[in-house]
């Protein structure tokens, strides 16, 4: 794992004890062999994951200290941890075990960020953030899997997308990588500045502008300017981006970046790829005939969701500017299935009933989309929503909330139940399609089990924070007992 490089000799895949010095002060015990370079460094947050030789941060959260774990992070093998002066002090400026380094910064976060940063530029290769309002995961796991067809590829692992995430995921980085794609989400003005300083992209894609975080971010256009900040960096760069022009303030953006690169779900005059007749099978997953100039390939993704041909045509994009055929693209997306727990509009077959499992989050637009990727289901019993609270709406939540309702009511939904304080206003607003409102999950669960039939198609769709995966998941054992 370790290596020596020679002296002021920058080498793909290796971070030094002069990238220590950068971000802090540099402790090494003057007792044992500390390593002053590690290749393919491994950099951990959380004690149990230390198995012997990483860099360990240690972080203060809300429930736990990092620094409280320090021992025995080294007694279990790490080399290196990256401590807060606070801390260092504290103890009174105590030297490490035998063989082992304390990095002591100011903040330990900002030591992390700007490490990772570091080692980052160690790396000449493409590095594509993909962020947007929505569908960044689905996106980003589409934009690997395309191009995984050709090259090494190192993305995100699960939401890594925040102020730690997007360091870790750089530190994921390793010396034959070929290149990268990092997700970057945002729900605060100025956070994607950094996210793109500490991440450096060479490329990027923001999926679409959306009713995200508008606590924060107040209403589109504050998403807008904060999301757009992301091909501003690149234009300052000389960087390439990829332009949803379905999204009219994406596609307005876009044309002002140099070297921009079209996509959408139209043929539109540049667009480097298109899709046309999207139709969705009898098992829910969705079809397309994905275009690229005279070429064209029947797609068939294994989601659900309308919606998600847009992604897969971002991924094309992404594709075939890196010199993909079209086939490989197809093969690409094709081949990625959503892996167990992804409560992105999941599909789960129980009891004769069809479950589609959007728990994962929520803001108005996504609540939209899984409304009619309910609607598109083929089902032989009752089309039944379960919505609950949109989170971090600010004062958009009442309006947002109530427009859903209108929506439900307007739609082919038979049944909605509500769960939450704000979802009571959904319920309100879709009138007798509503059979209920209810504060307790318990209770709510009850009223399911007592409407649910086979053949019937059941959407979950709230914020995380609601916790409806709960009731998923209780639905789906009492169904499977009565088999």
């Amino acid at each position: 794992m370790f290596r020596v490089s020679g002296e002021g000799v920058r080498v793909k895949g290796v971070v030094t004890v002069d990238d220590f010095r950068a971000v802090g002060q540099v402790v090494p015990a003057r007792a044992g062999s500390v390593p002053l370079e590690i290749a393919d460094p491994v950099v951990v947050i959380d004690s149990r994951d230390v198995q012997g030789g990483e860099l360990f941060i240690a972080l203060k959260g809300e429930n736990t200290d990092g620094h409280c774990y320090i021992g025995s992070v080294f007694e279990k093998g790490a080399s290196w941890a990256m401590v807060s002066r606070e801390w260092y002090e504290a103890q009174a400026s105590a030297e490490p075990p035998a063989g082992k380094g304390f990095i002591v910064t100011e903040d330990p976060v900002e030591g992390l960020q700007k490490l990772s940063r570091l080692y980052r530029n160690t790396f000449a290769i493409p590095v594509v953030a993909i962020g947007g309002s929505n569908g960044k995961t689905t996106t980003k796991e589409m934009v690997a899997s395309v191009l995984e067809t050709g090259f090494k590829v190192q993305m995100s692992r699960g939401n890594c997308n925040n102020h730690l995430g997007v360091p870790l995921t750089l530190f994921q980085l390793r010396h034959d990588s070929g290149i990268a794609v990092v997700e970057m989400g945002i729900n605060h003005p100025e956070e994607m500045e950094l996210l793109a300083d500490i991440g450096q992209p060479t490329h990027a894609l923001l999926t679409n502008i959306g009713h995200e975080h508008l606590e924060f971010l107040f209403d589109l256009d504050g998403v807008a300017a904060a999301e757009l900040k992301l091909f501003e960096d690149l234009e300052r760069r000389g960087g390439t981006v990829f332009v949803n022009f379905d999204d009219p303030r994406l596609k307005a953006a876009g044309a002002a970046v140099a070297g921009s690169i079209g996509y959408g779900t139209g043929e539109v005059c540049g667009n480097i790829c298109w899709s046309r007749e999207i139709s969705v099978e009898r098992d829910g997953r969705v079809s397309f005939v994905l275009c690229s100039g005279s070429a064209s390939k029947h797609v068939t993704l294994n989601f659900t969701g309308r919606h998600n041909v847009i992604n897969a045509v971002a991924a094309a994009a992404v594709g075939l500017h890196f010199g993909l055929s079209i086939r490989q693209v197809r093969d690409g997306l094709e081949r990625l299935t959503p892996a167990a727990g992804w409560k992105r509009l999941e599909v789960v077959d129980c009891g004769g009933i069809r479950i589609l499992n959007d728990t994962y989050n929520a803001n108005s637009d996504s609540m939209r989309l899984a409304i009619d990727a309910l609607c598109d289901i083929r089902s032989s019993g009752k089309r039944i929503a379960v919505l609950g609270d949109m989170l971090e709406l600010g004062a958009a939540a009442d309006v947002e909330h109530e427009t859903i309702g209108r929506y439900i009511q307007q739609s082919s939904v038979d049944i909605l139940f509500s769960y939450g304080e704000k979802a009571r206003l959904i319920c309100s607003e879709a009138r007798g399609c509503c059979r209920g409102h209810f504060e307790s999950r318990e209770k709510l669960l009850e009223a399911l089990l007592e409407v649910v039939d086979g053949g019937d198609a059941v959407l979950f769709k709230g914020s995380r924070g609601m916790r409806l995966e709960t009731v998923v998941e209780a639905l789906v054992n009492a169904r499977n007992k009565t088999r």
